[in-house]
């Protein structure tokens, strides 16, 4: 009996320590994966004592294009495209999220919109960088057009980190697409800091002054408005991004985003188009941070606790069985009884 009991615990043991391997090299890298089936949170980002350029229409029908200061509202909603995602071949079928991004910038203190756009991305699911593909595309439009027009697939090329960093972040240099020229520029790692009890790493991306290419038409209206007398211009950008991103799931639980716009005419002083800081709102650093920790938590559960766990009980129990074994075996049939006759 003991030698059948040993048996059964030491082939517990062996098949705990199997499911621990499972664990740590199945388990766990499906879980390093964004799921299809997961909708981000809205990102929210306010910059409070912004200047920007508000262009409107007047009461008596006549356009307006002036500058502003006051609270600008930057948010932005994402949609998975999990149909498109099925339909992908090669090397990103399986590995790859579509998601169709919608972004509305609005004056606060007015309650007027500011600008709207829309775009489609590709994304690599562990990652978290921009993939190639050839139905990505970014949109502006007026407001009461948005998701209306559609992109028109092909017309910009996504690279780098954009909305995730990868799972496992390193301390290292990233590429980070920047939106306004449309390419992605080095993102360095900078330190460790704590947000909210979670160990992050601080990235910084600094832009120097550069001139932009802007189309004719867009930019004659603004002279027209800001800048009369003058007869041509040019504008400069220059801009400087801080994020903290969680390393285990590259969640970015913290943003900062200064950006620098000024039309210079080539009569009268420059004009600041934009000068704006934007942060996470409050609901939003929430949002992130809770995400997060759930995954994080998930993470350790799975890749480190659970493991960890089964493969102490399982060595426990396949060194009880294999000494339970031994004594069975060693132990034998019992000596023979001697039986007195008397005589």
């Amino acid at each position: 009996m003991r030698q059948k009991i040993g048996a059964a615990l030491f082939g517990l043991g062996l098949l705990c320590v199997v499911a621990a391997v499972g664990l740590v090299w199945l388990i766990v890298p499906a879980l390093k994966q964004v799921p299809y089936d997961v909708t981000p949170p809205d990102i929210v980002v306010v910059a409070p004592s912004a200047t920007f350029v508000s262009a409107r229409t007047l009461p008596n029908g006549d356009p307006a294009v002036t500058v502003e200061t006051g609270t600008l509202r930057s948010a932005t909603g994402i949609k998975p495209d999990n149909d498109t995602a099925a339909e992908l071949t090669g090397s990103l079928a399986g590995e790859t999220l579509i998601w169709n991004v919608y972004q509305a910038t609005d004056w606060v203190d007015r309650d007027l919109p500011v600008e709207r756009s829309e775009s489609r991305i590709a994304l690599d699911r562990v990652s978290g960088a921009a993939a190639e593909w050839e139905g990505q595309c970014y949109n502006d439009v007026v407001a009461e057009e948005l998701g209306a027009t559609g992109c028109k697939a092909g017309n910009i090329a996504y690279s780098g980190q954009l909305y995730l960093f990868p799972f496992d972040t390193k301390k290292q240099t990233y590429q980070y697409f920047d939106s306004t020229l449309r390419q992605s520029l080095p993102m360095r790692y900078q330190g460790v800091e704590e947000i909210a009890g979670l160990e992050t790493y601080r990235f910084e991306q600094t832009i120097p002054q550069r001139g932009l290419d802007m189309d004719e038409e867009a930019l004659a209206q603004l002279l027209g408005f800001l800048a009369p007398e003058a007869t041509g211009a040019t504008m400069s950008y220059r801009a400087s991004r801080t994020l903290w991103v969680e390393p285990m799931t590259g969640g970015i639980l913290g943003y900062r985003d200064q950006q620098h716009h000024e039309l210079v005419p080539d009569v009268g002083p420059p004009v600041v188009i934009l000068n704006a800081t934007f942060q996470y709102d409050d609901a939003t650093a929430d949002a992130v941070i809770e995400q997060a920790k759930d995954g994080r938590a998930q993470l350790q559960l799975f890749g480190r606790y659970l493991p960890i766990g089964v493969l102490v009980v399982g060595f426990l129990a396949a060194g009880a069985g294999f000494v339970l074994a031994r004594r069975g075996r060693s132990r034998g049939p019992g000596p023979a009884t001697a039986t007195r006759v008397d005589s």
